[in-house]
C-alpha cells in the first residue's frame, strides 16, 4: 500500500477515535462495559474504511501479474462485411481469438464472460462501450487485456483511463475493412402530404476512404419505382454531404413507404447503411404543433424536426419580427387571429423567446393552451397566466449538464448519454409550479447542487413544460452524446406532452414508425388509459410478439429487422377504450455501421499502462470474507448493546 493510503488509513482512524470518545463519552449511558461496545464499533469502522481504500490483501492462488483476458467487441458493426465475398469482421475476429485466454463480450453497459467454444452467433450490442469490460476483467485479476474490435469503439478515451487507473494495459487488434465506405446518416422527412402534393427528403452522406467524386441518391417507391434522384459531391472523412430530393406524392390515403438509397448497390461492401427508411402519411391535413418564436435563434429550427417526428404532423411555425407576425409556410405577415385558430386545433403550442415582455396575443395563447411547452426569455420574473407556474429571473455563469439523472418518465430515454462534451446552457431561471418534475438537472461550473434545466408538470387534465436555461441548441451541432441527448430530451418530453391529447380519438401511437436495429419501439399512451395492449404482427399477419400490461409499465419490445403491423388498445375507467393500428418497420440500419471518423486506436502493446498489483494479491474490496465480518460484527455489537443495556 502507498504512502497515500496509509496516510487516509491514519487520518480516518483518527477520526474514528475521536468519534468514539465524544459518542460514548457524552451521548451514551454510562452503564459497565461500554468500553468493549465501543472497540467493537471502531474495530467496525476501521473495517469498512479498509475495504473503501482496497489495499492488496495477500491470497493464494491469486491471478499473476501477467494473467490475460480478451476482450471482444459484440456490437453491431462487426457484422459489417471484410470484402466482397461476405466474411464478417465477427467471423475473423472469433478464428483469430487468442487461445487459453477468458473472453468477455464489450458493447453495451455490462460485459459478458463467455467461453471461447460458446460464444455467439453474432454480436448482441447495438453500440460499442469498452469501458464496463475493462473493469470487469481487472476485477476478474487479469492485468493484460487483448481488445479484438473493428476500432469503433465510441468510448475509447474512458476506457483508457480506466485501464491506466486499475492498473492494467491494452492491446488492440483492429480488424476492418479496407476500401471504399459510404452510408446514410440521417433521412428527414415531410411527414404528411395530400395526394400531389411534393415531398421533400432531406439526406445526409457520409464516408471513409472514398475513390468516386460524387454519388447518386434516389428515392423509391415500391409500387411506383425512382420518383427522384440526384447527385452530390463525395465528403471528406469526418464530413457529411447533405442534399435535398422532391417528388410528387400518390395515392391511395394511408402510409406510404418509401426508401432512400445509394444508387449502384456495389459502391462498398456494406449495404445496410446505403439505404434508409420513411413513411409519409398521405390524407387530410392532420393538427400539428404551433411554434411562436418571439425571440428567433437558432432553437426553432433544430426543435420543429422533433416536433414533426413525434407528432408526425407538420409543424405551423410563427416569427415575431417588427411587431409583426410572419409564417414560416410563405413567409408572410399574418394576422395573429390566425395563430389563435391553429393554436386552438394544435396537439402542443410553443412559445420560444417567453418572457415578461412577451405581448397581450401570446399571454392569451399561453393561457388557452391544453398542452404547452416554453422556452424562456429575458431578465425578469413572470408567471404563465392561467397556469400557476412562475419562472424566476435568470442567473448567470455556464451551466454544464449532471451526470445524476433524476427519476422522471424519461429517465429510460435520457439513461446513457455522456455529459462530459457537452456545451454549457445560459441564463438559467428558477421554476415552480404544480406537481413538477424534471428530467434533466445542471450544475454551475460543474459544481454545487443541481438544478432542473427542464421542468414539467400538470394543471388537471393540462400539461405544460418549460426550458429553463437558454441554448440547448448547441447540443445537437455535437455528435454523438450531444446530439442524443437533444433528440432524446425533447422527443421524450414531447411525447409526454402530447400523450392524452394526440391518442384521444385514435388511440395509442409509437412514437416513431421507423427505428434502426437494436432499438425498442415506444408507444404514446393516454393518460386516462389504465393498461395497455400491444400486439406486432408479420406479413403474413402472424403474431411475432404481443403483451398487455399497465399504462405505466414498459411495452418496449426490441425486435429482428422487419416491417410489421401494429394493434393497439388502450383501456380506461368506464369502459373507455381506444385502438389503432398501422405499419412500423426495424430497419437493418444502424448507425455502428457507418464509415468511422473518429480518431484511430493506439498502435502498440502497453498504450497505457500503470503499476500492476503483486503477485499473490488481490483488492480488500474484491474479496468476499471482508463483508462477511463487517455483518458478523454488527450482529455482535447489536447484541452487545442490548445485554448491557443501551439501545
Amino acid at each position: 500500500m502507498g504512502p497515500f493510503r496509509w496516510l487516509l488509513l491514519a487520518a480516518g482512524a483518527g477520526a474514528i477515535a475521536a468519534y468514539l470518545f465524544w459518542w460514548y463519552g457524552s451521548r451514551e449511558e454510562p452503564v459497565a462495559g461500554r468500553a468493549w461496545v465501543a472497540a467493537l464499533r471502531g474495530l467496525i469502522l476501521l473495517l469498512a474504511w479498509l475495504v473503501l481504500l482496497n489495499p492488496p490483501f495477500p491470497v493464494a492462488g491469486a491471478s499473476d501479474p501477467a494473467a490475460g483476458a480478451v476482450l471482444l467487441d459484440a456490437s453491431f458493426s462487426m457484422t459489417r462485411p471484410i470484402d466482397r465475398s461476405g466474411a464478417t469482421v465477427w467471423e475473423s475476429a472469433v478464428d483469430s481469438l487468442a487461445a487459453d485466454l477468458p473472453v468477455w463480450l464489450f458493447g453495451g453497459g455490462v460485459a459478458r464472460r463467455v467461453d471461447s467454444d460458446s460464444l455467439p452467433g453474432e454480436p448482441i450490442y447495438p453500440e460499442s462501450r469498452l469501458t464496463p469490460a475493462v473493469r470487469a476483467a481487472a476485477a476478474s485479476g487479469a492485468r493484460r487485456l487483448l481488445a479484438y474490435t473493428d476500432g469503433r469503439i465510441a468510448d475509447v478515451t474512458e476506457a483508457l483511463e480506466e485501464a491506466g487507473r486499475l492498473g492494467v494495459s491494452i492491446e488492440f487488434v483492429e480488424l476492418g475493412i479496407a476500401g471504399t465506405e459510404l452510408g446514410i446518416s440521417t433521412i428527414s422527412a415531410t411527414p404528411w402530404a395530400q395526394v400531389g402534393d411534393t415531398v421533400e427528403v432531406r439526406v445526409e452522406l457520409v464516408a471513409a476512404g472514398a475513390d468516386t467524386d460524387s454519388v447518386q441518391v434516389e428515392v423509391l417507391d415500391e409500387g411506383e419505382g425512382r420518383l427522384a434522384s440526384g447527385w452530390l459531391t463525395t465528403p471528406a472523412a469526418g464530413r457529411f454531404a447533405p442534399t435535398r430530393l422532391t417528388y410528387p406524392v400518390g395515392g391511395p390515403p394511408g402510409y406510404r413507404r418509401y426508401v432512400v438509397r445509394i444508387a449502384g448497390g456495389d459502391v462498398d461492401a456494406e449495404l445496410r447503411d446505403n439505404q434508409r427508411v420513411f413513411y409519409v402519411q398521405v390524407g387530410e391535413r392532420p393538427a400539428g404543433a404551433v411554434v411562436v418564436s418571439l425571440q428567433p435563434d437558432w432553437e426553432p429550427s433544430f426543435l420543429i424536426a422533433k416536433l414533426d417526428r413525434v407528432i408526425e404532423a407538420p409543424t405551423t411555425t410563427y416569427f415575431w419580427l417588427a411587431d409583426s407576425l410572419v409564417s414560416l409556410d410563405d413567409y408572410r405577415a399574418v394576422e395573429t387571429a390566425a395563430a389563435r385558430r391553429a393554436a386552438r386545433r394544435a396537439p402542443l403550442l410553443v412559445l420560444h423567446g417567453y418572457g415578461a415582455s412577451a405581448p397581450g396575443w401570446a399571454r392569451q395563447l399561453a393561457r388557452d393552451a391544453r398542452r404547452l411547452l416554453v422556452m424562456a426569455a429575458g431578465v425578469e420574473e413572470f408567471e404563465l397566466p392561467g397556469w400557476g407556474t412562475r419562472v424566476g429571473s435568470p442567473a448567470q455563469g455556464e451551466w454544464y449538464v449532471s451526470p445524476d439523472l433524476p427519476a422522471s418518465p424519461l429517465a429510460l430515454d435520457l439513461g446513457d448519454y455522456g455529459p462530459e462534451d457537452l456545451p454549457p446552457l445560459l441564463r438559467l431561471r428558477p421554476v415552480e409550479g404544480d406537481r413538477a418534475w424534471t428530467p434533466l438537472v445542471v450544475q454551475r461550473m460543474r459544481r454545487g447542487e443541481p438544478v432542473p434545466a427542464v421542468v414539467a408538470g400538470t394543471v388537471g387534465a393540462r400539461r405544460w413544460a418549460v426550458a429553463a436555461g437558454e441554448g440547448y441548441w448547441r447540443w445537437a451541432f455535437r455528435e454523438g452524446a450531444g446530439r442524443h441527448l437533444y433528440r432524446s430530451l425533447w422527443t421524450g418530453l414531447v411525447g409526454w406532452l402530447v400523450s392524452g391529447r394526440q391518442e384521444a380519438e385514435t388511440g395509442p401511437q409509437p412514437l416513431s414508425r421507423v427505428v434502426e436495429r437494436g432499438e425498442p419501439l415506444r408507444w404514446s399512451v393516454p393518460p386516462w388509459a389504465d393498461s395497455l395492449s400491444v400486439e406486432l404482427l408479420a406479413d403474413d399477419s402472424t403474431t411475432v410478439w404481443s403483451a398487455t400490461a399497465r399504462a405505466t409499465e414498459s411495452l418496449s419490445p426490441v425486435l429482428p429487422p422487419g416491417v410489421y403491423r401494429y394493434r393497439t388498445r388502450a383501456f380506461g375507467a368506464r369502459d373507455t377504450r381506444r385502438s389503432s393500428e398501422g405499419p412500423v418497420e426495424v430497419e437493418p440500419f444502424s448507425r455502428e455501421l457507418l464509415p468511422a471518423t473518429g480518431a484511430p486506436l493506439p498502435e502498440s502493446v502497453g498504450a497505457v499502462t500503470a503499476a500492476p498489483r503483486q503477485a499473490g494479491t488481490k483488492g480488500l474490496a474484491t474479496l468476499g470474507w471482508p463483508y462477511l465480518v463487517l455483518i458478523a460484527l454488527f450482529c455482535v455489537e447489536w447484541a452487545a448493546r442490548r445485554l448491557i443495556g443501551l439501545r
